[in-house]
């Protein structure tokens, strides 16, 4: 290899390694040699002189925020407000479970409530006493009457305007006292079902 090749390899190399470096380190200094050689180096030496060397920025595309988890939870929601499953259940607020009720005349106020979500139309009920059915319609509670001594137990059935059932209320137990063991309105059931009233 030739002298003036080496020199031409070796300023080439110089060259790319300093521009190459890090903007803080590239002062470069140009020397020219007795034979004419021209030398670039990033020390400064007797004779050389600075060089000025253009600083290159580089461009990046932004980076795009990733979605955070409160985002996500937002979505979930408006998804689940969207959804159009029908929810519904029931429960009797009255009398409570395993009450006690003093009444001769075998008197009991009973009370439901519904919760629905995506039911359409008017809903109606059914109150069943001892397994057998005490009211029927479109009111949320019923006074009961001539309901005998002893145990008894109560459940709500809720269905929609179709007549579908929705949901179906936990058994309550009650339990009637009255002064006297004769009661004229005992029937052979149990229970005097015809005597339910509706309340609004």
């Amino acid at each position: 290899m030739t002298r003036t090749s080496l020199t031409a390899a070796l300023l080439l190399g110089v060259m790319v390694s300093l521009f190459c470096a890090p903007a803080s380190q590239a002062q470069v200094y140009k020397k020219v040699l007795e034979d004419g050689t021209v030398v670039y180096t990033d020390k400064k030496e007797a004779g050389s002189e600075e060089v000025q060397v253009e600083s290159v920025v580089s461009e990046f595309a932004p980076v795009k925020r990733a979605a955070t988890s409160s985002e996500d939870t937002g979505e979930s929601a408006d998804q689940a407000s969207e959804d159009g499953s029908v929810q519904a259940s029931i429960e009797i607020t009255s009398p409570a479970h395993e009450a006690t009720i003093r009444s001769n005349e075998g008197i009991v106020d009973v009370a439901w409530a519904a919760r629905t979500r995506n039911v359409e139309g008017r809903l109606s009920y059914e109150l069943w006493v001892d397994n057998q059915l005490a009211y029927q319609g479109p009111a949320a509670g019923v006074t009961l009457r001539e309901l005998n001594r002893g145990e008894h137990r109560l459940r709500v059935r809720l269905f929609d305007e179709s007549g579908s059932e929705l949901a179906v209320s936990d058994t309550t137990v009650i339990f009637i006292h009255q002064a006297s063991i004769y009661n004229p309105a005992l029937n052979s059931n149990g229970v005097n079902i015809g005597g339910a009233s509706g309340q609004n």
